[in-house]
């Protein structure tokens, strides 16, 4: 079966799909031109617009949207979206839309549709935070955004081949030991690390700034990093699966529970879902004492 009618049958079955972006260009077929814009499509019945191509194409997943974006594949796009109006045509001439089991289906989407929309409308209502909240939220959520001691590292690093020899280990182990001595001479960290084989070269030797338990399971890195005190200090090398490094010590930043001022944002962030979500449970409960709700359920005998 062809990709466009592969994606048809799909397309038929689908009630929603994921909305992206619209794609670029539209298929030059008829130059009049209705309330939606221009007529790219007709049919005995209809027309298609320009503006109702954008609309239903918008939906597809990259994959398929892209697939369409071409002349011809906008083409055979609006040739599925007649096919698609001219079967929903037969269908209704069938009776077909009034039976029980469709109804049943349309009233269940017209439902989930209306309160979705109900609920996006709520969410837009839903009062922002005072001040004095934030604050009170932040007092009592302060060992969330607690901090722990963090370190800001300089690396050089030799690398040895897969499968090295003793003597190829050892001239890379002398190599780093070499490089340290610059470091502890005083030269720049960016000057000695590009000497090195790291990818912290590019960032001129400084790696991100790290806590205990982020070493990519490297726990002597880690130890090495810990035992430093003073900003320039400078590590004995280390032997790591790729090669031998070592560390030099930036800054060391103690640990710490930033003050409200610093994360206002994050404070207002974090507290949004909590009372969106208290902002529906009061619309509930409001309805239901409006609708003098019962529930009478008895187990089965």
């Amino acid at each position: 079966m062809p990709p466009f009618r592969v994606f048809f049958s799909a397309l038929l079955m689908s009630v929603m799909v994921a909305c992206s972006r619209s794609p670029s260009g539209t298929p030059a077929q008829d130059s009049h031109a209705v309330d939606g814009g221009r007529v790219v499509g007709r049919y005995d019945g209809g027309v298609i617009t320009e503006e109702q191509l954008r609309d239903e194409s918008s939906k597809l997943v990259s994959p398929l949207r892209e697939q369409f974006e071409s002349p011809a594949g906008q083409r055979e796009f609006v040739r599925s979206m007649i096919d698609k109006r001219l079967l929903a045509q037969e269908a209704r001439r069938r009776g077909l839309d009034g039976t029980p089991e469709i109804q049943r289906q349309v009233q269940a989407l017209e439902e989930r549709l209306i309160i979705q929309a109900l609920l996006a409308a709520e969410e837009r209502g839903a009062p922002a935070p005072t001040e004095t909240e934030q604050r009170a939220w932040y007092e009592g959520h302060k060992a969330d955004f607690a901090q722990p001691e963090r370190l800001r590292l300089g690396r050089v690093f030799a690398a040895v081949p897969p499968g090295a020899t003793p003597a190829q280990r050892t001239q890379a182990r002398n190599r780093v030991e070499r490089l340290a001595k610059q470091l502890q001479a005083g030269t720049p960290l960016a000057k000695v690390a590009a000497q090195g084989d790291g990818p912290e070269r590019a960032q001129g030797g400084e790696l991100s700034v790290l806590a205990r338990g982020q070493w990519r399971g490297e726990p002597a890195v880690e130890r090495a990093a810990f035992a430093l005190s003073k900003p320039g200090e400078v590590s004995p090398v280390v032997a790591e699966p790729g090669g031998f490094s070592v560390l030099q010590l930036l800054e060391r930043r103690p640990a710490r529970v930033p003050p409200y001022e610093e994360i206002r944002g994050e404070v207002e962030t974090r507290m949004l879902p909590g009372r969106k979500r208290k902002h529906f449970e009061d619309l509930l409960t409001r309805l239901r004492q409006a609708a003098s709700v019962e529930v009478d359920v008895q187990p089965h005998p």
